[in-house]
């Protein structure tokens, strides 16, 4: 089996800053690989072990996102490749769905496209159904689990407050949610072979995508304003030896405030 992963390095959230055009800034602030991208990781190194194959890991950023290409070879992905070319920077969606699915389509045909429900700093969700759209695929959205057998994909996901089940035919497009499974641990083999990755770097040309079609220039959205939310006021918690002792502790507050 052809599997791809769509791995994303993204700012560590404690550390988030902007620059004076409302983007985040990437380049010198720390850097994580996106949590949910380790579960999507797993679930397809959990495939090729039973069905075999290859695990591609497919980024795209500065020189600096190799760091998180190298955590995936570690934990069992055979290969990775880096979309990097200064012209991507600043893509919406949009772009960036444009890019990805360009690069993709290089690399067919495939049978599995995996990748996190959503990323921790743009937070849209938006890339796995672009990408099957522009792909032609299936979209198997918000898998807790996932089976591959004879073809066909199956996943479980909780909706409406019941566990769904799906099943489609490969090839196919699927987010993967943060209740899948337990990302494994790098391993000595995994950490060496990961030190000695090499990583092609693909830029626009070797995707065959126009540059009108990538970054701000190929971006049907702007960001016009960005502002942190109103802190809000710390609640105060209620105590009691008992539940009643607690309760009556509740109202003498309430009284004081002269809401009762």
């Amino acid at each position: 089996m052809n599997i791809v992963v769509l791995l994303k390095q993204v700012p560590a959230v404690s550390d988030i800053q902007l620059s004076r055009d409302n983007d985040l800034v990437r380049v010198g602030a720390p850097s994580m690989l996106n949590p949910v991208d380790l579960h999507a990781l797993e679930a397809a190194l959990t495939v090729k072990d039973q069905e075999g194959g290859t695990v591609t890991l497919l980024t795209m950023g500065t020189a600096l996102a190799s760091d998180i290409l190298r955590e995936g070879i570690a934990r069992g992905a055979d290969k990775g490749i880096l979309l990097s070319d200064e012209r991507m920077a600043g893509s919406d969606t949009l772009a960036t769905g444009q890019i990805l699915a360009a690069a993709l389509a290089k690399l067919g045909p495939l049978d599995l496209v995996l990748a996190g429900k959503r990323s921790t700093d743009g937070d849209t969700g938006q890339i796995p159904p672009a990408l099957a759209q522009r792909l032609g695929m299936t979209l198997l959205s918000y898998a807790d689990e996932l089976e591959v057998k004879e073809g066909q994909a199956v996943i479980r996901r909780m909706n409406r407050g019941g566990v769904e089940t799906l099943q489609a035919a490969l090839p196919a497009v699927i987010s993967v949610t943060e209740k899948y499974g337990n990302p494994r641990t790098p391993g000595i083999r995994g950490k060496m072979a990961a030190k000695k990755a090499v990583f092609p770097v693909w830029r626009l040309e070797d995707i065959d995508l126009a540059p009108e079609k990538a970054g701000k220039a190929g971006s049907a959205t702007q960001v016009t304003e960005l502002f942190a939310p109103e802190p809000q006021p710390v609640g105060t918690m209620i105590q009691g030896a008992t539940p009643a002792e607690a309760a009556a502790n509740l109202v003498g507050e309430l009284r004081k405030k002269n809401l009762l």
